[in-house]
């Protein structure tokens, strides 16, 4: 495939590696918001003390791939038409819905913490967003 071919301009592994940048950035920020249950009022600099807070940056880097991926599959079902990117979309969709329900933000919002399942859940999040990241680097292709 040419350069002038590629349906969105830029080079995959550079998108890929902007929206991570994008998700990073945004986890790093609502790791250091407080939260319920947390050691210390007010804001900190360590963004890494808990793996709660490698979670939420894992997963909002993960929801970040995901809206990435609900775009591109938006823009190809809209140029397309094709049936199996608006079947893509329902299950990014869903996936999206997952991520939200899952992610520990949501449940510190809610002032619960994940508990005994935390590094459960942490590694879950972190397969899933490495898959994703592989998922959009291909479909950028």
């Amino acid at each position: 495939m040419q350069p002038s071919d590629r349906k969105w301009g830029m080079n995959p592994a550079l998108w890929t590696a902007v929206v991570l940048a994008i998700g990073l950035a945004i986890g790093i920020a609502l790791a250091l918001v407080p939260r319920p249950g947390r050691p210390g009022p007010g804001p900190r600099i360590d963004p890494f003390e808990t793996l709660e807070d490698i979670d939420v940056i894992v997963s909002t880097v993960g929801l970040a791939l995901l809206s990435a991926l609900f775009v591109v599959y938006a823009k190809t079902y809209a140029d397309t038409g094709a049936r199996s990117a608006l079947g893509l979309i329902f299950v990014l969709a869903a996936f999206l819905f997952e991520g939200v329900l899952t992610s520990p933000i949501l449940f510190g919002a809610f002032g619960h913490a994940l508990g005994e399942l935390g590094p459960f859940v942490l590694v879950a999040h972190g397969f899933r967003t490495a898959a994703f990241a592989a998922f959009l680097y291909l479909s950028l292709q």
